[in-house]
């Protein structure tokens, strides 16, 4: 790790960055080591539409559907004890049992047609302006790298310019 730089290259898109990763694994590097980072992040929200009563309604027909099988069942059960003995003392707890079954499955069904709040539906998406693709690498491998991507190193930054600095400083 001691003999490590970082290595940083600006894209303007995100297809850039991949292109450029594309194009180093190509050439052996190995892809694993790279981080690719959005810069200028920022969020978008896209109105996807309202979320009505009949979404409302969506969302609530299963618990009917489940309200009705229940009192079906139950009413069922009923007309086959009653075919077989008549059981007047069961017969009633047993009607308005189903009775309050289907009234708790119906009441928010009721109260969601009569209100009139819609509520507006989002897409939020997370999206960057420019993005960076870094690597912490050894000095050949990153010149290597710059090579393969073409990056521009400015003069002063450069291993030659380095070098002749302190060639001149001696």
């Amino acid at each position: 790790m001691k003999n490590h730089k970082l290595f940083v290259a600006h894209f303007q898109t995100q297809q850039q960055a991949e292109d450029a990763i594309i194009k180093l694994k190509k050439h052996g590097y190995d892809i694993t080591k790279l981080s690719l980072i959005g810069t200028d992040c920022y969020t978008e929200q896209n109105v996807m539409g309202y979320y009505s009563i009949y979404d409302q309604m969506e969302k609530w027909s299963s618990i009917g559907l489940f309200a009705v099988g229940l009192t079906s069942v139950i009413f069922g059960t009923l007309f086959f004890f009653n075919l077989g003995a008549s059981l007047p003392m069961v017969k009633m707890p047993i009607i308005y049992a189903c009775i309050a079954v289907l009234i708790s499955a119906a009441i928010p069904l009721i109260i969601i047609s009569f209100s009139k709040d819609k509520t507006i539906e989002y897409k939020t998406e997370i999206r960057a302006h420019k993005f960076m693709l870094c690597a912490e690498e050894s000095a050949a491998n990153i010149e290597k790298m710059q090579s393969v991507l073409h990056v521009h190193i400015p003069k002063e930054n450069s291993l030659s310019e380095k070098e002749n600095q302190v060639l001149l400083e001696n």
